[in-house]
Formats: C-alpha cells, sequence, structure tokens
C-alpha cells in the first residue's frame, strides 16, 4: 500500500443501556497484505448480545484470513459472515440461554488501495471524500425497506416507531443473506467509517465527515462518541476509522456545512429483501407496522361516531308530541336531549318539569374515545 494508513477505534456504553454489546475488531492478515476494520451490534439481552457479536467479530476476521487467499476477498467475506452465524446458531442451540441472540455487522477490507464492503444489519459504512461523504451500505431495516417502497420518506423514517427494527441479522436465519461491495478504488485522503446505529442515529453524515476530516483518527472518533452522549447516548456506540494518508491531513475545523452528503452511490438496487424472525433491537419495542393500522382504524371509528352525535345534535326539533306519548313511540331522529326532556315531561308536575328540563340540557354523554434493546 502506497500510503500510510491510520486507524481510529472506539466503542462506549452510551448514557442509558448497563451494558455494551457492541464489539470492534482491528485485523490485518499473516501475510500483511490485508487490513479488515469490523463493527458488530449485539442483542438479545444481557449476555446473549455480548456473546454474538464476540462471536461475529472474531469469527469474521479469522475467516477471511483462512479464505482470502484462496477464493478471494468477495466470496471470502461471505462466507465468512455466514459461518460466523451458523455458529452463532448452533451456539444459541446448544445453549437455551442465549436464544434469540443476534448481532448486525459491518465489515472493510483494504488491500492494494483497493476495498471491498459487506454488511448484515443497520450498522453502516460512510466513505469521506473532501466535500462530501457517502452511505454505501443500505441498512436492512423495515423502515429502509419503506422508504424503497414510497411508503415512506427519508425524513419520515427517523422517527418511524419501527426504526429500530431489523429485516436481517446474523443469527437470525440459517441462510443469511450478505451483501458485499467492492472493489473500489481507495485513493491517498479517503477516509473510511464504520460505526453502529449508536452513532448516526444521533450525529448526521454531514457532522460524521466533517469530525473525520477535522481531527486525526483516533481524536476524531473520540469525539464523535463524546457527540453521541452528549446527545443523550441512548444507545451503545461503536466506531472505526480507516485513513488513508498522504493526502488531505486534518484541517482543525469542525464545519458540516461543507459536506454534501449521499446514499448508497446511486445503487439503489443494493441488497435483497429477506424477511426474518430476529431479536428485536431494543429493550421497549414500539408499535409495529399491523399496531398502527389497528389504531388508525379505532380513530376513524371514533371520529364517525362523533360525526354522527353532532348530526343528531343539529337535527332541528321535531313537532311537539301530545302528552302521554310513550317513550318506545318517539320519533326516531329525536336527540337523547330531547327524549330525556319528554320522558321528565310525561312523569313530573310542571313545576318539576322545567327543573328537570334544565338539568337535562346541562348533562350530555361523555366522547368515549407509543433506537433501544438491541
Amino acid at each position: 500500500m502506497s500510503s500510510k494508513v491510520f486507524i481510529g477505534k472506539g466503542t462506549d456504553r452510551g448514557r442509558v443501556r448497563d451494558e455494551n454489546q457492541d464489539a470492534t475488531v482491528f485485523f490485518r492478515t499473516s501475510d500483511d497484505i490485508w487490513t479488515l476494520l469490523i463493527v458488530c451490534d449485539g442483542m438479545g439481552g444481557h449476555a446473549g448480545g455480548s456473546q454474538a457479536s464476540t462471536i461475529a467479530s472474531e469469527g469474521i476476521g479469522q475467516g477471511f484470513a483462512d479464505r482470502v487467499a484462496a477464493i478471494g476477498p468477495v466470496d471470502a467475506l461471505r462466507a465468512s459472515i455466514k459461518a460466523s452465524n451458523r455458529r452463532m446458531i448452533d451456539f444459541a442451540e446448544r445453549n437455551t440461554e442465549f436464544r434469540g441472540m443476534g448481532t448486525t455487522c459491518a465489515v472493510l477490507a483494504v488491500a492494494d488501495n483497493k476495498a471491498h464492503v459487506a454488511h448484515v444489519g443497520d450498522s453502516r459504512v460512510y466513505r469521506i471524500r473532501p466535500g462530501s461523504v457517502e452511505q454505501i451500505t443500505k441498512d436492512h431495516s423495515y423502515v429502509q425497506h419503506m422508504i424503497d417502497s414510497d411508503v415512506l420518506t427519508a425524513e419520515q423514517a427517523d422517527q418511524h416507531p419501527d426504526a429500530n427494527r431489523l429485516m436481517r441479522c446474523l443469527g437470525g436465519a440459517s441462510d443469511v443473506i450478505v451483501d458485499v461491495m467492492g472493489p473500489e478504488p481507495v485513493l491517498a485522503g479517503d477516509r473510511y467509517l464504520l460505526c453502529s446505529d449508536g452513532l448516526w442515529g444521533q450525529v448526521s453524515a454531514a457532522e460524521i465527515a466533517a469530525m473525520s476530516m477535522a481531527f486525526p483518527a483516533q481524536d476524531a472518533v473520540n469525539r464523535l462518541i463524546n457527540l453521541a452522549n452528549e446527545r443523550g447516548g441512548p444507545d451503545n456506540i461503536s466506531v472505526q476509522l480507516y485513513h488513508q494518508g498522504d493526502a488531505h491531513p486534518p484541517t482543525g475545523s469542525f464545519c458540516p456545512e461543507n459536506f454534501l452528503s449521499k446514499k448508497f452511490g446511486g445503487r439503489s438496487d443494493i441488497g435483497t429483501v429477506q424477511v426474518q424472525q430476529n431479536p428485536a433491537k431494543s429493550k421497549s419495542r414500539q408499535p409495529g407496522i399491523a399496531g398502527l393500522v389497528l389504531i388508525a382504524i379505532a380513530v376513524f371509528f371514533l371520529l364517525m361516531m362523533i360525526l354522527t352525535l353532532l348530526k343528531k345534535t343539529e337535527t332541528p326539533p321535531e313537532p311537539k308530541q301530545p302528552d302521554g306519548v310513550e317513550k318506545n313511540s318517539l320519533p326516531k331522529k329525536k336527540s337523547a336531549v330531547e327524549v330525556s326532556v319528554s320522558n321528565n315531561r310525561a312523569a313530573s308536575s310542571p313545576k318539576e318539569n322545567n327543573t328537570n328540563r334544565g338539568k337535562s340540557l346541562q348533562s350530555k354523554p361523555a366522547d368515549s374515545k407509543n433506537k433501544p434493546e438491541k
């Protein structure tokens, strides 16, 4: 590799979680050709999430090193991730207390100024160049699928109650689909940043790029983690930064407004949809799509009931009925207030009628009528 490489690496529990279930690994093959950066975001309860991310991060690195010379980087990445997935599932079947554990993974493999990226889940990889930042992984999440299907806009997705639900992860299915991209040229000065959603959920892509360009790799990582924590730190935060040097040294100036954010390099077809019954990513689950539909239906019927009551109330009064009319013989369109007045008139003296009528008019029917554990 012609340029010197700088690596920054960090992980933090955040401000809300009781423990850190993320894992970060920096790995070089024994022949000193390949450099791997790996970020895994575990889920599935206390021990489960930590165990899952450890199995994945360690297994992917060693598995890639064992395979790359024989089958090449693309197949080696895919095979090592699939092998880690099977190992995780086998482990959970032998140890029932770990049932339901899972993890995301994001992997950057670099050699000879070429980069390959692989991922499963919603841990991301960004490529940062002067003036631009590109998200080169596409989240395997429900909200991203809804964006692709034109059900949601990107802005709506940020606040969607299902933002933490995955469609794909390691540990969720025996034959997981792995997205692999590359080779892509690595230019002098390029930065690649890998992170869990504990970072990108709190810090924008432009801010990530600006911080990565403004400071040396390790300093930038530390500052990004601190920034996510300053904004609440609701989840574990893991970051790895790869900087191929000899160009675009740190500027010392944090200017997010100077960066244009792009997604997927215009490749809208990266990845395929694979629906799995995966572990929940957060401790407190929000209502799913079906729940939202039911809520919408309930609101609709409630509005219809209110409109019906208003219509009845606005109906012109019927001609006065003669004394002695039975309750069951009242016209159908009479309001509840008029029914009460007529009943009281039939059952009491004129003086009482006036009193009861005032009371009836004052009493009307009461209307009857929510990112997290990985």
